[in-house]
Parts: structure tokens; sequence; C-alpha cells
């Protein structure tokens, strides 16, 4: 049997039920957004020099919150493709699920942060605390002052505050999507500008309403179209090669236009203009997402080789516990002075180096081995424990009937 030639083997079909794009997204989105809160600890310059070449990150890492947003965007293309894939979810399945994959390790990050700060600051304010907790718990962390701007708890939890309350939503608005893509997907994006427009951008002071479920609709929008189209795509079987190059320059397209809105979004000063500014960019930011993610998931299979292979899709696999503690761990190597520092305090705003690049790599190494840690010693394990117990109850119940 002949292998098949380089072009046959780069026109395969892509698969209906794994985007290849989706890997490299997470863990690019997932490190750039390490990087910006690491940088606000060590003001390191993120410049980088090769030989006569010199690369300039800094409108990138400046802006790197932006890519939380395209974060959502594949949260949103991922939940929908099954449905747009035609298989049926059941809503208690698709609960029991999204349980099983979040709560081990989302437990144990709450769990490890109250301890510390108990340990740390005793228990000062019980009541706020006691609110910030339950909030958390909730998922409703991002509509409480208390457990928003003020938590003493992880400040990057707020994310997954606005994932659990779209979890609500999914169930019911994925078969209308399926259904009638173009009309939810107007609605949505219109029901989006609404809030971001008439709502959020009127206020004074917008600091605890920019990240609510209704200013994100749009990014969650973009990402269920992709998820649509690309289910569509990848199962033609024909014109493989207009379908491969398309999704190559789609992809190219989005992360180029992706970069420029960041760019665009990381000129802007004041905190005011900065969250204005977020708004603003945040449907094309996540509409260039979407063009990479399904573009580069219908590419040429080298293009999706490089976007989705063993290191890739190993690291992909860490993102989530990697999001949870980075900013935690960075906040708290530098109180406790690890790596150690001359100055007395700041040793960031002295310019004091080494310590600012020996600081800037322990944090982001000592994030991804804690994550590895949770990941195959909680989260994983948990999940297979849940699936099996799941399945075990669906047996007994088609028995049972």
């Amino acid at each position: 049997m002949t292998k098949p030639s380089f072009l046959e083997g780069g026109l395969s079909p892509a698969p209906r039920s794994h985007a290849a794009a989706g890997d490299f997204l997470r863990v690019f989105c997932a490190l750039m957004i390490g990087w910006y809160h690491i940088w606000q600890q060590s003001w390191l310059y993120p410049q980088l020099r090769l030989g006569p070449v010199e690369l300039n990150f800094a409108p990138y890492v400046r802006a790197g919150y932006m890519f939380v947003d395209v974060m959502l965007l594949l949260s949103g293309f991922l939940l929908y493709l099954p449905y747009a894939n035609g298989k049926k979810v059941a809503t208690r399945d698709f609960y029991a699920r999204r349980a099983m994959r979040i709560l081990p390790s989302y437990w144990l990050c709450l769990l490890g942060m109250l301890v510390f700060t108990l340990v740390t600051e005793g228990f000062t304010k019980p009541l706020d605390l006691a609110k910030d907790l339950l909030a958390h718990l909730t998922f409703t962390h991002n509509l409480f002052r208390v457990s928003y701007l003020g938590t003493r708890l992880g400040g990057v939890l707020w994310t997954l505050a606005v994932e659990v309350q779209f979890y609500l939503l999914l169930p019911a608005l994925a078969p209308l999507f399926k259904k009638h893509p173009l009309v939810c997907y107007g609605a949505m994006v219109g029901a989006a500008l609404c809030f971001q427009k008439q709502w959020t951008h009127p206020m004074a002071d917008t600091s605890m309403f920019i990240n609510r479920l209704p200013n994100m609709l749009d990014v969650y929008a973009n990402g269920m179209l992709a998820a649509q189209l690309y289910a569509k795509l990848a199962r033609r079987r024909d014109h493989r090669a207009l379908i491969a190059a398309a999704g190559t320059a789609a992809c190219v397209i989005g992360a180029w236009g992706a970069l420029k809105v960041v760019s665009a979004q990381a000129g802007i000063n004041g905190y005011d203009a900065l969250r204005l500014g977020q708004i603003d960019h945040r449907f094309m930011l996540s509409f260039c997402g979407a063009l990479f993610l399904a573009g580069g998931s219908l590419s040429f299979g080298p293009v999706r080789a490089l976007l989705s292979n063993p290191p890739i899709r190993f690291l992909s696999g860490l993102t989530f516990n990697f999001y949870m503690w980075h900013q935690w761990l960075a906040v708290r190597l530098k109180l406790w002075r690890i790596p150690p520092y001359l100055a007395e305090e700041n040793p960031h705003m002295a310019g004091e180096m080494p310590w600012q690049l020996h600081y800037t790599l322990l944090c982001f190494i000592a994030a991804l081995a804690l994550s590895a840690l949770i990941t195959y010693l909680v989260e994983k394990p948990c999940a297979r424990w849940g699936s099996r117990k799941l399945e075990a109850w669906k047996a007994r119940r088609r028995n049972d009937s």
C-alpha cells in the first residue's frame, strides 16, 4: 500500500469533533493572560532580541487581559460544537459533565485561597469573607463588589462566574441556534451591543459591569457561529483543496486582525477609557478569534499539525488550573521574596535585574508545575470517576425502564 502524497495528506478532512486550532488558541491565550498578570508584578519590559532581530511584545502583554474574551469565544465554540454536529445532548448530562470538569479543581482552588487568607489575615471582616466565599460558591461573584473588586480570593476567578451563567442558558439556547443560526446570532449580538452601548457605556463607573454576561453575548455568539460553520465544512468530502486554502487564509487573517485589535487597545490610557475600549473592541476581537479558530481547524494538514500536537495538547490540558492559580501565585511569590531581591520593597519599580527576569521565569514554571499536579492528581481522576458514575447511573435507568 503506497503512502499518501504530501498534498493528499494535507487535504485530509478535519475531524468534526476536534478543532485543532482550539488547542493552540487555549494555550496562547492562557500564557498571554498569565504574562500580563506576571508583568504587572515584575515590570520586566517584554522585549526579546535574537541577534539582529528585535521582538517587541509590549503591546500584547500590556493588553493581555483582552485574551480572556478570546478564551470565552473558544468556550462558546467548544460547548456548542456537539450540538452543531447534530448530537443530542441531554441537559442533565451537559450539567453533570460540566460539573465534573470544573468543580473539583475550582473547589480546591477556593479552599486553598481561603485557608491562606485565614492563616495570614485571621478572621478580619468575617462577614465580608463569608459573602465573598458564598458568592464564589454560587458563581455569582462577578455581581457583587465584595466578591469581585474586593475579593480576598482569586482575582481572576470572575471568569468562572460568566462561564457558569452561560452554562445555564446553553441547553435551551443551543437547539434554537441550531435551528435558526443567523436569527439567534443576530439576536445575541444585538442584545450584547444594546447592553454595551445603552447600558454600560453611559455609566460613570463601568468597573462593576464590564464583565457581566450580557456584555459578552456577542463573544459567545461568534464562537457558536464559528462552530456551526466548522461542523458544516469539516464533514465535506468534496472541495477539500478550496476549503483548506480558505481556512488557512482565514486563520492568517484572523491572527493578524486579533493582534491589531489588541495593539490598538494597548494604546489607550486611563482606567475608564481602557474599560470602554475593551467593550468597543470585544466584538471585533472575538470575530477575528473565530476566523482563526474555524479557519485554522479547517486548514491544510501540516497547519493543523502545528496547531495541535502532543506538546500543545499537554499544555492545553493544564490551562484551566494555570488560569486559576497563576496570578495568586505570582503575587505571593513576590510577597515571600522568592526569588530574593535587594530592594526593601517594590523591586519592579527599582528596575532590579536579574530579579525581574528570574521572577518572571519562576512564576511561569511554578504555575505550570502546580497546574500539572492539580490536573493529573485531582481534575482528571475526578472527571474519570464522575464519568463512570454517570454512565453507571444511565445504565441503571435504561435497565429499569
